[in-house]
């Protein structure tokens, strides 16, 4: 199976989040950047999950949908967290020992801006 890198699209998934909530990235597909965690049941996962579901609104505004879910995504080790555009690229991508080692909340919302911030156009030159 292959990783998931940076660059790759997110492969098509359905999943339940940790709500019990049923989740198609075919609709959240080229409507909203995606911040997808895929977490095992540890004893650190909880203060993760809070922190990033305390960040929602901030997710959110930079046109974002999170899911945290105990699911598996081909390419993506438990515990790992990736950030994607609208257009299902991957912009980064995580995977850790132990969940208190994935990106935080922050860091996680900076990758966010940078994606509603960049200039295609300007990346398109440096290539």
């Amino acid at each position: 199976m292959k990783v998931l890198e940076r660059g790759d699209a997110v492969p098509h998934f359905a999943v339940t989040t940790l709500e019990g909530r049923p989740v198609r990235y075919a609709d959240l597909w080229q409507r909203w950047n995606l911040v997808f965690a895929a977490l095992p049941a540890e004893p650190g996962a909880s203060d993760y999950v809070s922190e990033l579901t305390a960040r929602i609104p901030d997710f959110v505004e930079l046109a974002a949908q999170l899911v945290l879910t105990r699911d598996t995504l081909p390419g993506l080790r438990s515990p790992g967290v990736l950030v994607a555009d609208r257009w299902g690229e991957i912009v980064h991508v995580a995977t850790a020992s132990n969940t208190s080692d994935l990106p935080n909340a922050e860091a996680l919302h900076e990758w966010l801006h940078w994606i509603e911030t960049r200039c295609p156009e300007c990346e398109g030159e440096t290539r």
